[in-house]
């Protein structure tokens, strides 16, 4: 018998709950994150550079160009020869945690939603945990994973930091996987009557 998406309901905020108490403490328990990110050596210079250049909020590549025509001009050349190459992302005013956990859990019920919508095609309510576990596991996995790396081979992610966000992702999947296991909505077949009873 087939699952409906409206029966994994429990599955996909039992995911939110899991990866949201998991990602807390790996992000503010655990010390593996605190050195992905680096202090400028010059923070003072570099923030007055910032402030007096006027730089909106978004994302800036440098050296820079717009397109590959750009590429041609040999003073454009000649940066990229140069270098250093990196990105910069600018936003205005103090972080909102708040609001960025709203959305870091929106993002998680979406992520719920579309692997229990896969789960429902492929499995059915006969499936034990061990089934919908790896199903939905890999699915998550996948999802928590493969998102970032395009960033991290274009933009130059640090090793470390990608290992660690890779390490994360993993977690992440398989305490999803975990949870729709558990949680898998499991025919009521009756009971067989004994033979000869």
């Amino acid at each position: 018998m087939a699952v409906a998406l409206i029966d994994l309901w429990m599955p996909i905020l039992g995911s939110v709950v899991v990866v949201f108490v998991a990602s807390s403490l790996a992000h503010m328990v655990l010390p593996h994150h605190r050195k992905d990110w680096g202090k400028a050596p010059n923070e003072d210079a570099l923030l007055d550079f910032v402030r007096s250049s006027d730089i909106k909020s978004g994302q800036y590549m440098f050296p820079g160009c717009q397109n590959f025509n750009e590429l041609k001009d040999p003073d454009v050349k000649k940066r990229y020869v140069a270098g250093p190459h990196g990105t910069l992302r600018v936003w205005v005013g103090m972080p909102n945690f708040g609001r960025n956990l709203i959305l870091t859990s929106l993002l998680n019920i979406v992520i719920g939603v579309f692997v229990a919508y896969l789960a429902t095609i492929a499995l059915n309510q006969r499936a034990d945990f061990k089934s919908a576990f790896r199903f939905t596991g890999i699915a998550a996995v996948m999802t928590y994973c493969l998102g970032f790396v395009g960033n991290t081979i274009w933009y130059g992610q640090p090793l470390k930091p990608f290992l660690n966000d890779l390490a994360a992702g993993i977690v992440f999947g398989l305490l999803s996987g975990a949870v729709f296991g558990f949680l898998w909505p499991a025919l009521d077949t009756p009971a067989i009557p004994a033979i000869g009873g």
